[in-house]
């Protein structure tokens, strides 16, 4: 066990390496890695795009898909995150996701088959339990095949993910279910996971840990206990100060995810097929070319003044806020549309911004379960609290401002958001001491 964190010493290791380059086996891995991103997010959210169809041939309640879609999805795959990532930290990552990314979608395929409430609520258990094996690995193993003057732009790809989602396989699982029925949309889904799945597992190679940030390898045995791996995390002041501008993001973001098209519907009087064909493309186009943005911005920048790498997503997490209450207070939907076009560009610019931050300050040897705490924390306090908090607040002023009231529930959730700026701001004050001590300690 570490006792105590050594002096941080040693030059910063050179960022460019002459095998940490745009390679054909990195490329492949990391197209691999990003179809493994998307459906990530693509299967959790299908129940969401295909719950009218099956709502009227299972006789599910709203209660019932808040409960479902919320609580036992986000609950498991955040808390199961964390012995996932000691296990990616000890063993091949490649495996890991590969098994993780074919058993949910094995469990995708499943829900095609359900029959009532509690066949949903145990496909969609299992689901959370897979997808847990998704991004913190990725991102971790993503370190490890890009050096770090390319790694902005590597994991700028890997959140096209999301888009791929939203302009992609969303589509076509909203058509197979249109014409063949929700059952079908779900086999479909599985089915093209398990493939991808099997792909990754026979083959992607794994590369070696720490490679390009100085470390050397470790063997299983020699991996630092649970208890040693916290107390370095939340002993960098970078980390928890970045985890909780993240937080602060997310209780944002996820209440404007969930709670837009029923703004769109109660204030604009839109239906839900105008708000989706408004929103949902606007969506995707411009979350796309924030993430690709991102990397090559940031590479620019930094040529220029390397606390830029601070800078960039302070400023896009103020960003996302205010364009929230653009969207809020617009006073017709296609300008409300301008906001969720700006909102969507900085949050796709902040994920791959904020990933590299946090790999900096984790040692190679514990970076999947740095990751994966990480979005333990943000998973639980965003995606619950966000969503579950504008609902309340709509009964709460519902007898004040009627139709109205989730403008200013909404509008809450938005400065929640804005003051994530301040906090990674000043995660950047500690980021070179904490990068420091990273390297020093993972050494030992």
């Amino acid at each position: 066990m570490i006792a105590h964190e050594p002096e941080a010493t040693g030059a910063r290791p050179a960022l460019r390496h002459p095998d940490g380059g745009w390679s054909a086996r990195s490329c492949y891995a990391m197209a691999l890695l990003t179809l493994a991103y998307a459906f990530n997010f693509f299967d959790r959210l299908l129940i969401s795009l295909l719950f009218p169809l099956i709502q009227k041939d299972l006789g599910l309640t709203d209660t019932e898909l808040g409960l479902i879609t919320g609580v036992v999805f986000v609950l498991v795959y955040a808390i199961l995150g964390i012995p996932v990532g000691r296990l990616a930290d000890r063993y091949s990552r490649k495996v890991i996701i590969g098994v993780g990314f074919t058993f949910w979608s094995a469990m995708t395929f499943a829900t095609g088959f359900v029959g009532n409430v509690w066949h949903m609520m145990a496909t969609r258990f299992l689901m959370g339990a897979g997808e847990s094996a998704g991004t913190p690995p990725s991102t971790s193993m993503l370190s490890d095949l890009f050096d770090q003057a390319r790694r902005p732009l590597a994991f700028s790809i890997l959140v096209t993910g999301t888009a791929i989602s939203s302009l992609v396989l969303t589509p076509i699982a909203g058509w197979i279910g249109h014409v063949y029925g929700w059952r079908q949309a779900y086999f479909a889904a599985g089915a093209a996971g398990m493939v991808l799945g099997l792909l990754i597992l026979l083959t992607v190679r794994e590369p070696a840990r720490g490679r390009f940030d100085g470390e050397q390898a470790v063997a299983p045995e020699d991996k630092p206990p649970l208890r040693a791996s916290f107390s370095f995390l939340f002993g960098r002041r970078t980390f928890v100060l970045a985890t909780i501008a993240a937080a602060l993001n997310t209780v944002s973001f996820h209440a404007h995810l969930v709670w837009g098209t029923t703004f769109m519907l109660r204030v604009h009087g839109l239906d839900v097929a105008q708000s989706a064909a408004l929103i949902g493309p606007i969506r995707g186009i411009t979350n796309l070319v924030g993430a690709i943005a991102s990397g090559v911005m940031l590479g620019w920048l930094q040529r220029r003044d390397e606390r830029w790498g601070v800078w960039l997503p302070a400023c896009c997490f103020v960003t996302v806020g205010v364009s929230q209450f653009l969207f809020l207070f617009a006073p017709t939907a296609a300008l409300a549309s301008v906001g969720v076009a700006i909102s969507a560009l900085a949050e796709g610019m902040m994920v791959p911004l904020m990933s590299l931050i946090l790999v900096r300050v984790m040692p190679a040897r514990i970076r999947t379960f740095g990751m994966a705490t990480y979005v333990l924390i943000i998973a639980i306090v965003g995606q619950i609290v966000g969503p579950a908090g504008v609902g309340a607040l709509n009964d709460a002023l519902a007898s004040i401002w009627h139709e109205e009231a989730i403008r200013y529930s909404m509008s809450v959730t938005a400065l929640i958001g804005v003051l994530a700026g301040p906090a990674i701001f000043l995660a950047g004050k500690h980021l070179r001491k904490d990068a420091q001590a990273a390297s020093a300690w993972s050494a030992q």
